[in-house]
């Protein structure tokens, strides 16, 4: 399934990631987002370097086909107010009926609610796109995506070395 136009959750959208949101995107980013949290290691150090922004671009153009494209995933920007404030993902897990969701906020969009209303809206995609159940990968540290996670429902099972899977089945899906 193709992102579609843009499915609300209070004042919070999901919106497709065309040319003009992917540079409203990138500018957020780069303003108002650690470069590690958007992207992952391109090159040493931990600045937003040229590369990092040509692999942000690069990543979000190639997600354009939706879940049933090649890649198998979708990103949509994450919109407060009518701002660009973050994005969101769902990446199928191969031969399952699940898929992977990712998450990345503004620093100014954070502890307002964004985060929990853009995964509400997020699920929301993942239901229409038929998908069984959802995960999500964070640490044992990040204790506000914890929360938001337990608080929509997730089951969080620490693993590893501080890591936190958690998992959510999704009922009534499409």
């Amino acid at each position: 399934m193709t992102p579609g136009p843009g499915r609300a959750s209070d004042d919070v959208r999901l919106v497709a990631v065309d040319e003009d949101v992917l540079e409203r995107m990138v500018r957020v980013a780069r303003a108002d987002a650690s470069a590690n949290e958007v992207t992952p290691p391109v090159g040493p150090g931990e600045e937003w370097t040229a590369d990092r922004v040509a692999w942000l671009r690069t990543f979000h153009r190639s997600r354009r086909d939706g879940l049933d494209g090649a890649i198998a995933e979708a990103t949509w920007a994450v919109l407060a107010d009518d701002a660009v404030v973050g994005a969101v993902r769902l990446k199928r897990v191969p031969d399952t009926s699940s898929a992977e969701v990712g998450i990345w906020l503004a620093r100014t969009a954070r502890s307002r609610g964004v985060g929990r209303r853009a995964l509400r809206a997020l699920l929301a995609e993942a239901r229409a796109s038929g998908l069984a159940r959802v995960r999500a990968d964070t640490t044992a540290a990040n204790v506000a995506a914890l929360a938001v996670l337990r608080g929509l429902g997730f089951v969080c099972t620490p693993v590893g070395d501080g890591g936190v899977i958690a998992w959510l089945a999704l009922e009534g899906r499409a």
